[in-house]
């Protein structure tokens, strides 16, 4: 009993330190489903803030005396690729307030989308652990896959969620895309970009960005093997086959 009781209160002390150290996700998992709620929040309110000190000067995004026709195909392209470049982070925020707004419009999609965050949460944040079923052991990327088909059917096929976002979406790409089309592009600045007030990069953080997920994507699918439960795999080791 006193051993027990010792051990307790050094895994008290352990948690204790843990959050006065500045754990964040210590602190999270503390304070349980809504600690981590309002962690992922405030991280999701830090890459929007990130975007937004990206972003170019709205002002210039709005500017109609920059506005007018493209004379030809090319032209129209060169627009669209340099304005992508120089207003990308603008239009990754033009696209994410329509998102936002349909959801809000919609009050049974916010219900929905707010029921799977939290679900999301739940499994990954707040459990963190494997999954044991009739003998049978899921790993947690075994339950992200289960995870993922399961919000896919929920959105996509039990309610219009999908519908309503990607709806939105549409017409907040077609939107940026015109409007990267119809505006002059800036000149070529001289010295520094950002004299201009222009910050650019979008293209290249897209692409790097891009190139890092496939690696990761990639990682993944070299251990699809976790995701098999451990009687299959022995089945298949029996026969000579490893994952």
């Amino acid at each position: 009993g006193v051993a027990l009781a010792v051990a307790q209160t050094e895994a008290m002390h352990a948690r204790t330190r843990s959050i006065d150290d500045g754990d964040e996700d210590g602190k999270a998992k503390a304070l349980g489903l809504p600690g981590v709620a309002l962690a992922v929040a405030h991280k999701i309110l830090t890459a929007v803030k990130g975007l937004w000190i990206r972003s170019s000067p709205w002002l210039m995004l709005v500017d109609i005396r920059k506005l007018s026709c493209p004379e030809s195909v090319g032209d129209a392209l060169h627009r669209f690729r340099r304005n992508t470049n120089d207003f990308g982070y603008n239009y990754t925020l033009v696209l994410l307030f329509v998102a936002v707004a349909c959801v809000v419009t919609k009050p049974f999609s916010l219900m929905v989308i707010a029921a799977l965050a939290m679900l999301w949460v739940w499994v990954f944040y707040v459990r963190a652990s494997e999954f044991h079923y009739n003998g049978q052991t899921y790993s947690l990327r075994a339950q992200a896959v289960a995870m993922v088909m399961f919000s896919a059917f929920v959105l996509m096929i039990a309610t219009n969620v999908s519908q309503v976002l990607m709806g939105g979406l549409t017409g907040g790409f077609l939107l940026c895309v015109g409007h990267s089309v119809v505006r002059a592009p800036e000149p070529p600045p001289e010295g520094d970009a950002e004299a201009q007030g222009i910050v650019g990069g979008f293209t290249e953080a897209v692409s790097g960005a891009a190139k890092s997920g496939y690696s990761q994507l990639s990682g993944a699918l070299g251990q699809m093997g976790d995701m098999v439960p451990n009687s299959v795999r022995q089945q298949f080791d029996k026969v000579g086959i490893n994952f």
